[in-house]
């Protein structure tokens, strides 16, 4: 695993074809090697190359919630 770039806010990793069946292991390793702290929930994509992948990922945003507002009918 070779760590391009990390971030409280993206990370990427150039991973091995055998590195590749954890790659929650290997972002949590990265961020904690960098002296962040890990994320509970992330997004990534991975780019294939012939001898292995780059990993490019982020913390997932957490989903908003709709504010909810009282429909009003208006008398014409």
């Amino acid at each position: 695993m070779v760590t391009m770039c990390v971030s409280r806010d993206s990370l990427a990793l150039l991973l091995t074809e055998e590195e590749l069946g954890d790659v929650r292991s290997a972002v949590r390793l990265s961020l904690e090697s960098a002296g962040l702290e890990p994320w509970h929930d992330l997004e990534a994509e991975l780019y294939g190359r012939g001898d292995g992948a780059l990993l490019l990922a982020r913390p997932r945003t957490p989903l908003l919630s709709r504010p909810r507002f009282r429909r009003r009918r208006w008398l014409c």
